[in-house]
């Protein structure tokens, strides 16, 4: 990974800083979530894409997430699961 990427995210985000324990987790929940679930997540912690993306696109993308953005957007996708 590039020295200087990290100036491109939260100092909070997973990427850089997560373990491979918190990484399998991060994984693990992603894995739950359907294709719509997954982008609508994807763009509410502010990962845009200029285009729409295949899913493995949107995983890759997913732990440059804020974590705390990543797990208050996460949980509301699961929230609105059950409303339904």
């Amino acid at each position: 990974m590039d020295e200087n990427h990290s100036k491109y995210h939260s100092s909070n985000a997973f990427c850089g800083s997560a373990g491979p324990e918190e990484m399998r987790h991060l994984q693990e929940l992603v894995d739950k979530l359907s294709d719509d679930e997954l982008k609508r997540l994807v763009a509410a912690v502010g990962i845009h894409f200029g285009v729409d993306e295949d899913r493995e696109q949107y995983e890759r993308v997913i732990d440059e997430a804020d974590r705390e953005d990543f797990y208050r957007e996460y949980s509301n996708i699961i929230k609105s699961r059950k409303k339904k």
